[in-house]
Order: structure tokens, then C-alpha cells, then sequence
């Protein structure tokens, strides 16, 4: 009788420790392999910051400007501003940085588009009405006599079939002046004037451009003064001059203020 009742105990102790080790097991959960990621998208660049188009002293202004808007006029005023914009730096279709004239900077918008291939040039070239160009000034529009100021240009496609753009230096330009003068453009020293064709797309391409507030000439001549550009009001004009039907032209305006 005792050696069946050991038997007994011997048989549950083992059933329960078969039990435990089974629980134990299962709890584990197997390893999670990552989710295969998305793949990454191609971004034209940043929106603009701030208004797009602010109004401006001595010319028109207001929104977005494009179809068949004209190069002259819009120069605060007189000569320069406007209509000395037939090449400069290549909003977003350069990969990486731009060249601006001298005493200016430029950086393409992340995810530069495909440049001149093939599919492009396959595309009929964009109308002025096809296109829309917007210029802000960023972070402000008010600088000190310290600082550089600094432009996002971006153009998009706003109607029509799908068409390019050539967004080289010698299609586009920001130019800089005063009621009195034409101040500085990077139209003026053009290097590079190898076309940059891109589909525009309706989100936009943009590029950032900074002005050390430096003076220039066309052709690169020597400016009448070295001193750099004073406290002023100053009209800023971005032209593309690639689109059929004239170029497509938007402005803005900076003050640059004395004191911090």
C-alpha cells in the first residue's frame, strides 16, 4: 500500500513539473523582425516661410506672380530692379548648391529632381501661364547691417499638361535695388550656362539664396562702390526667363536697419 501511495506522488510531482515548464516556454514571445521600411520619397524642398509675396515700395506686388507677366516695371521705382534678370542660380534643379553671382549664395532644396534626362526633354516647354514664382524673404523680412538676408525662391507648375522648366543660372536670377539703384544680381556674374531643364511639378521647387549685401555689375564689371549696401528698403525680384510667353517674375521686400 505505501509503495503505491509513492508511486502516486512520483506520478502527480512529474505531471506538474511537466505542466510548469511548458507554461514557462510558451511564454516567450518569438523575436519581432523590424518592419521593412517605406521607401523614401523624393521631396522638391521646404515650403516657403512667411508670406510669399509681400507688397513692396515703388512697384506692384501682392501674391504669386505669373503667366505672361512682364520682366520691366516692378524696379522700386527706376532703373535695375526689374528686367536685368536673364540668368542666375538654379532654384532646386542643381543637386546639392547653386551658383549665385558674386557676393551671393544659394542652396538647392532637398531632393533635387532629375536634371535634363531624357523623360524631361521628352516634355513641351512650360507657358509663363503654366507657372507660378514665389519669393520670401526668411526668417524676416527686417535685418540688421550685421547680418546676411536670406530668400526662398520656389516656382511650381499652377495648370496645363505636364511641361519643363529650365531652372539654370542663365534662366533665372534674384536681383537686388533701391529706388535709386540697381544695388547687386546674380544674373550679373554667370559661370555656368549649361541649361538644368526639370518637370516642374505642382508642389514646387525651391531654393534658398543668401546676399551678403556686396554690389555688382553686369558682366561682371567692377561696381561704382565697394561699400556694402546701407540701411535701406529694398526691392528684391526673382525672374525665370525660360517659360514660353515671357518670364515669370515675383518680388519682395527687406529693410535693412541699423542696431543689433
Amino acid at each position: 500500500m505505501l509503495a503505491a501511495l509513492l508511486v502516486v506522488v512520483a506520478l502527480l510531482a512529474w505531471l506538474t513539473l511537466g505542466q510548469d515548464g511548458g507554461k514557462q516556454k510558451a511564454a516567450q514571445p518569438a523575436p519581432l523582425s523590424p518592419s521593412p521600411s517605406a521607401p523614401g520619397s523624393i521631396t522638391p524642398g521646404a515650403t516657403p516661410t512667411g508670406p510669399a509675396i509681400s507688397s513692396v515700395p515703388g512697384g506692384s506686388g501682392g501674391g504669386s506672380t505669373g503667366g505672361a507677366s512682364s520682366g520691366a516695371g516692378g524696379g522700386a521705382g527706376g532703373s535695375g530692379g526689374a528686367g536685368n534678370g536673364g540668368s542666375g542660380s538654379s532654384p532646386s534643379a542643381t543637386a546639392g548648391t547653386g551658383g549665385g553671382g558674386t557676393g551671393g549664395s544659394s542652396t538647392g532644396g532637398s531632393g533635387a529632381p532629375p536634371i535634363n534626362t531624357a523623360e524631361v526633354m521628352a516634355l513641351p516647354v512650360c507657358t509663363a501661364s503654366q507657372l507660378t514664382l514665389e519669393l520670401a524673404a526668411t526668417p524676416h523680412s527686417t535685418y540688421s547691417l550685421q547680418e546676411k538676408p536670406t530668400f526662398v525662391l520656389r516656382v511650381r507648375a499652377v495648370s496645363g499638361p505636364q511641361c519643363r522648366v529650365d531652372l539654370s543660372q542663365a534662366a533665372s536670377s534674384i536681383t537686388v535695388s533701391t529706388k535709386q539703384e540697381r544695388i547687386w544680381s546674380s544674373a550679373d556674374c554667370v559661370t555656368d550656362k549649361q541649361g538644368r531643364w526639370v518637370q516642374a511639378p505642382t508642389t514646387g521647387l525651391t531654393e534658398t539664396f543668401s546676399w551678403d549685401r556686396s554690389r555688382s555689375k553686369p558682366q561682371c564689371a567692377t561696381p561704382g562702390g565697394t561699400s556694402p549696401a546701407p540701411a535701406d528698403t529694398y526691392l528684391v525680384q526673382a525672374d525665370v526667363t525660360g517659360p514660353a510667353g515671357g518670364p515669370v517674375v515675383a518680388r519682395t521686400s527687406i529693410q535693412l536697419v541699423t542696431g543689433s
